[in-house]
């Protein structure tokens, strides 16, 4: 999928469909109705509700998931569907399936998931931001420990990253050259590094806190298991992005303390690179309004941070 396609469209704005409603009220049980619903901001490829449905006089909130049907999109729900699975026993504060449609067949045409709603919210405005971002670092800690079965992950065909030949340095970059210097790093193999567990989409917009505790991971599309500087990398883009260089570089810091290990500065860059001219727009769907966004500045710091892990590569 490229920038301006079906993504832009209205299908997130749209309210669930009647056939949705009646297959969700079907799913929680006989006598269940849906007296509420309200949708969830974020999303950049799937339209997200909280429901309330009603049932016995008691009410439930739920979270339903939908992507547009006749997108070829059924794959990315059967992926979070079986992601889901994989981490239903791990301790990890994440959502528990409540009944899924990949098809669309009793939901209008959009394919579906519905699971419970996790307590919290996503916190991108931290009074603390050293505990905030040690609380991060200590459940990146934790996923990483986790031995669950995830296939091996490939940096050139499981992620979105441009190919190696098609990395362009960005337009808002000041120093081109260490664009540059990253890509030729990048052509090198891959270094083998101990493969833990990953989430694969390990960002703050992911993650949900509540009286300054994590309650909840979200977007289970993307497990694997590589390189922890994977997960840790693609965090630190969003806090050079959102924030500053140094916040990114701290919480590498407080990763590498916490869990006493180094990472391996070629795949936290492999992580960093993803940024480029596509993501101001996709942050700015995602963060939703609920922090500022610097956009002018979003490249140039986060060319700090790649010039800082390439001064790691030395």
């Amino acid at each position: 999928m490229t920038d301006g396609d079906w993504r832009d469209g209205e299908f997130r704005q749209r309210r669930p469909s009647e056939e949705t409603l009646a297959w969700v009220a079907a799913s929680m049980g006989r006598g269940s109705r849906i007296v509420g619903y309200r949708r969830l901001t974020g999303g950049v490829s799937s339209a997200v509700h909280r429901l309330t449905v009603e049932r016995g006089g008691k009410r439930t909130l739920v979270v339903l998931r939908q992507y547009p049907g006749g997108f070829g999109l059924v794959g990315a729900l059967e992926n979070e569907i079986a992601n889901l699975r994989v981490v239903a026993e791990s301790g990890l504060p994440v959502p528990r399936i409540l009944a899924t449609d990949v098809t669309g067949t009793s939901t209008g045409g959009a394919p579906s998931l519905l699971m419970t709603r996790l307590p919290g919210h996503v916190d991108l405005n931290p009074v603390e931001p050293r505990s905030w971002m040690t609380r991060i670092a200590e459940i990146a800690v934790l996923l990483h420990s986790l031995d669950l079965p995830a296939k091996t992950f490939n940096p050139w065909t499981d992620s979105w990253i441009a190919p190696l030949d098609g990395l362009q340095v960005p337009v808002g970059a000041q120093q081109p050259d260490v664009w540059k210097a990253a890509f030729g790093v990048m052509a090198a193999p891959p270094p083998t590094d101990t493969a833990v567990f990953l989430h694969g989409d390990f960002l703050p917009v992911n993650i949900l806190w509540s009286r300054g505790r994590i309650t909840g991971l979200t977007d289970w599309n993307s497990i694997h298991r590589g390189s922890p500087a994977i997960d840790i990398g693609h965090c630190r883009r969003y806090l050079a992005v959102l924030y500053s260089p140094e916040w990114s570089e701290q919480l590498r810091l407080l990763y590498e303390s916490i869990a006493g290990v180094i990472l391996d500065p070629w795949w936290d860059l492999y992580a960093l690179l993803h940024h480029d001219d596509t993501q101001p727009k996709w942050i700015r769907s995602q963060v939703a309004g609920r922090r500022p966004v610097d956009v002018p500045g979003m490249t140039s710091r986060v060319e700090v941070a790649i010039e800082t892990a390439l001064r790691r590569l030395e």
